[in-house]
């Protein structure tokens, strides 16, 4: 079984430094390879550049490795239509307690810390020492940022982006395709596919297109 990254961006890179971490604690795959659109027929960082056509020519499981939401969402479909498993990728270091749920596909780099009776769910990506406290739900696909710190019972629903060093207040609710700009403090509910940004963050204006970078 082959490992394919889909992505090989900077996202990319960073997620095949965390597989070979992976691999070398616990031999996982037979081999490791990237899977890209736009750019295949290369090698990078030792590792071969793929079509997903290509790639998909022999058994293999997927780790999307992109930090738009949207895009995760859209990629993971594609790749479950064809019958592939989502690769869930947990950094060694991390301890998760029998009591927290993690969805097939998710992405743990190091130093993140999930607390008791937590919900992850599928294809989301929680970057180096973002943390998540008790009792939370985060949706499918959402990008969690390094540095970031959800308090107890938040929600974050499908498909949000949280920039770095953002700080979400416990029970706070926020809506899918919203993106939280990096260093706010969430003190209040955010409503679906809005921008908010600032300390204390404020609903700056809808998120029309989906996207966090243009």
């Amino acid at each position: 079984m082959k490992l394919a990254i889909y992505g090989a961006g900077g996202m990319g890179r960073e997620v095949l430094i965390l597989a070979r971490q992976i691999h070398q604690d616990s031999p996982r795959w037979d081999d490791i390879v990237f899977i890209d659109d736009i750019a295949p027929g290369r090698v990078l960082k030792g590792v071969p550049v793929m079509s997903f056509e290509q790639a998909i020519a022999e058994p293999i499981e997927v780790a999307i490795a992109v930090g738009e939401p949207a895009l995760r969402a859209k990629l993971a479909n594609k790749v479950r239509e064809q019958g592939i498993s989502l690769a869930t990728l947990i950094h060694p270091d991390i301890v998760v307690s029998d009591c927290t749920r993690i969805g097939a596909g998710c992405v743990l780099a190091k130093g993140v810390f999930l607390s008791c009776d937590v919900t992850l769910g599928e294809n989301s990506c929680m970057q180096a020492f973002s943390s998540v406290g008790h009792d939370a739900y985060i949706g499918n696909d959402v990008v969690i940022s390094t540095y970031v710190t959800t308090g107890g019972n938040v929600k974050v629903h499908d498909r949000v982006f949280i920039g770095m060093s953002a700080v979400i207040q416990e029970k706070v609710n926020v809506g899918a395709d919203t993106i939280i700009g990096m260093g706010a403090a969430v003190f209040n509910d955010i409503a679906a596919s809005m921008i908010a940004l600032g300390n204390p963050a404020r609903v700056m204006r809808k998120n029309d297109e989906k996207r966090v970078f243009k």
